[in-house]
């Protein structure tokens, strides 16, 4: 029998961390060594147990997440991270996906797509589940969710590229045009040009999928 994949779970809210338990407890490739609803906790608890993936709410009680996130990354760089979250606003997506984290699930996922979420980030890539990518049918089950098989190959120019990055920091048109000095209607055809070279469908699923083809850095500079 192979050994189970130890998991550690940070979260506020006692219902999910409960939820979460209930569904690796019935798998015995999982085993859940702690949970808890603090941050300072998961800090001690992650270093104490080690385990393969620590799942960590966004609402857990104490420090900053982005600094608790930061913290358990670099003293435990071996560890997976598996952020879970209610919120799908593209600026805060982009700022935890920035940090390097290797998955990143809402709480609408369903349980197949957190186990795959797990198999995935063990197996060295990232995983983002359908409630953040918005994937058709026919991509989510051609790419398992790992965006590995776009299609076509995508082109950009370097205006675009440069729009693209502000995209990400959560700029409206406006703001951007006037940061890089072209018309708010400039900005708004080239982002309804990136949409459709990256078949997406909102500003989470733009920037998502650029991160995927790598225009855009996971890793802060």
């Amino acid at each position: 029998m192979s050994t189970p994949v130890n998991i550690l779970i940070a979260d506020s809210h006692y219902l999910v961390r409960q939820g979460l338990r209930h569904i690796f407890d019935n798998k015995e490739e999982f085993r859940v060594v702690a949970d808890t609803d603090d941050y300072q906790a998961a800090v001690a608890l992650s270093l104490t147990y080690q385990p393969d993936v620590i799942i960590i709410g966004l609402n857990v009680l104490g420090a900053k997440a982005i600094d608790t996130i930061a913290y358990i990354m670099k003293n435990l760089p071996k560890q997976k991270i598996l952020v879970l979250d209610s919120n799908e606003n593209v600026t805060d997506i982009v700022q935890i996906l920035k940090l390097g984290v290797h998955g990143y699930i809402l709480k609408q996922c369903d349980e197949p797509e957190i186990i795959d979420a797990i198999h995935v980030i063990l197996r060295g890539k990232n995983f983002f589940c359908s409630n953040v990518l918005k994937l058709n049918n026919d991509e989510a089950n051609c790419c398992g969710n790992e965006l590995d098989c776009k299609h076509g190959v995508i082109n950009l120019s370097d205006r675009e590229i440069e729009v693209l990055e502000l995209i990400s920091q959560g700029l409206t048109n406006k703001e951007i045009a006037d940061k890089i000095f072209l018309s708010s209607h400039t900005i708004a055809t080239h982002r309804k040009n990136l949409m459709k070279k990256f078949q997406a469908k909102n500003n989470v699923d733009l920037v998502i999928s650029a991160i995927k083809e790598n225009f855009i850095a996971l890793t802060q500079s």
